[in-house]
This record gives C-alpha cells, sequence and structure tokens, in this order.
C-alpha cells in the first residue's frame, strides 16, 4: 500500500485496497494487514473497500463497530467455479485462488 494513501486519506475519502498484506511473509503482511486496516478504521474513518487473502482479517468486525464483512458468492463443484455477482454479508468460508488460476488458464492442474 502507498503510504501516501493512509497520510492523506480523509473522513472524505473512498479508498478501495486490493491485497491488503500481499507481496509479504506471511505473518508480515497479516501484521500489515491488520495495522493498516485497523488505523483506517479508527483514524482516518472513511468509507473503504479492501480484499484480502488473510482468513483471520474478519475478525476486526468484533472489534470496531464500523468495520462490517462482505465476500462475493460463487459456487464451486467438479472443479467448476461460477461466480454469481451477487455481494452477501459475511467472510468468504472458502478461498477460490485456484479455481480463479485455471479459469484465468495459469495453471493447467
Amino acid at each position: 500500500i502507498n503510504i501516501c494513501i493512509i497520510k492523506t486519506a480523509t473522513t472524505n475519502s473512498l479508498l478501495i485496497i486490493d491485497e491488503l498484506g500481499r507481496g509479504t511473509s506471511t505473518y508480515d503482511g497479516f501484521g500489515l494487514a491488520w495495522a493498516i486496516s485497523e488505523h483506517i478504521c479508527k483514524n482516518i474513518d472513511c468509507f473503504c473497500f479492501f480484499a484480502t487473502h488473510f482468513h483471520e482479517l474478519p475478525g476486526l468486525e468484533s472489534d470496531i463497530k464500523s468495520v462490517k464483512n462482505f465476500h462475493v458468492a460463487a459456487l464451486a463443484s467438479n472443479d467448476q467455479l461460477t461466480l454469481l455477482y451477487k455481494i452477501e454479508e459475511g467472510p468468504s468460508d472458502q478461498s477460490f485462488g485456484i479455481q480463479v488460476q485455471m479459469l484465468c488458464v495459469l495453471l493447467k492442474e
């Protein structure tokens, strides 16, 4: 995440951050993602969307009242993934990284 985003955002900002904490080791990435999310919620207090692969991060919802978790609904069966283009409350109960890579033909198997 560009530090300029954190330094210049105000309560009137809309932040959209993809893969918060990505590109670091697992523990470092999770620590950064949690700290940045918490800072945005507690200090900036702006509207923010972010995507993450850290399954622990939805725990912020129990710590901070303004945090709400949502996910994109999908159906996975027989090695097929169908994105339903529907937003549902709560965190996703599974990851679809492999299926998405196969859709993009990045992996054969």
